[in-house]
């Protein structure tokens, strides 16, 4: 039914070396980040429920 049709997708071009995107540490930083930001939901959520305990 849409053979006939092409899809027109343009690549971006791969960054350079140097580039702070396609570097290991800019990945690794990044899912670090990400961990913290659960962490402290978590922790927040945890003192949350504890405070709560013992105020009632």
């Amino acid at each position: 039914m849409f053979s006939g049709m092409k899809i027109n997708k343009t690549e971006k071009p791969a960054l350079p070396s140097w580039h702070r995107k396609s570097q290991k540490a800019y990945r690794v930083n990044r899912v670090i980040i990400v961990i913290q930001m659960i962490a402290a939901l978590v922790l927040g959520a945890l003192i949350w429920f504890g405070i709560n305990n013992v105020v009632s």
